[in-house]
């Protein structure tokens, strides 16, 4: 213990990219948690919309929804949810959203939450999550 001081000194640039790597995780732990929404695989997507009647929310832009997209999944481009005009019908039933690579959520989900919808999941990586399962899209 007496060379600790000696050993950060002599290693500074691993202890560096220790603390810098751990504040990254712990920043994507808490932002993949933050604001009420569960991050889910696709395996657990396909349970929320089979065993709860989820609905999927698309949010890439229409033109990459039309190209291809989840079954019965709904096209709410991010651009209505940073301008404040998306709006929900059915608030009870469980939301998963799928943004185009996994990011950008937190505006839908605040959204979300001020439109009374209170089961939110988000899919982890995405659309692109999706096709490397090799689960089904349609155009």
């Amino acid at each position: 213990m007496e060379n600790f001081g000696e050993f950060v000194v002599n290693h500074w640039i691993l202890w560096a990219l220790f603390f810098g790597l751990s504040a990254f995780l712990i920043g994507s732990v808490i932002s993949s948690n933050m604001g009420g929404a569960i991050a889910v695989n696709t395996a657990q997507a396909i349970q929320v919309v089979n065993q709860k009647k989820g609905v999927f929310i698309d949010t890439r832009a229409k033109v990459e929804f039309e190209k291809e997209h989840i079954a019965d999944s709904i096209n709410m481009p991010l651009s209505e949810f940073t301008a404040g005009t998306a709006s929900m019908k059915e608030t009870a039933k469980p939301v998963i959203i799928v943004p185009a690579i996994g990011q950008n959520t937190s505006v839908v989900v605040k959204q979300l939450q001020t439109h009374g919808v209170a089961d939110i999941y988000v899919l982890k990586g995405g659309l692109n999550t999706w096709k490397d399962a090799k689960l089904p899209l349609f155009s």
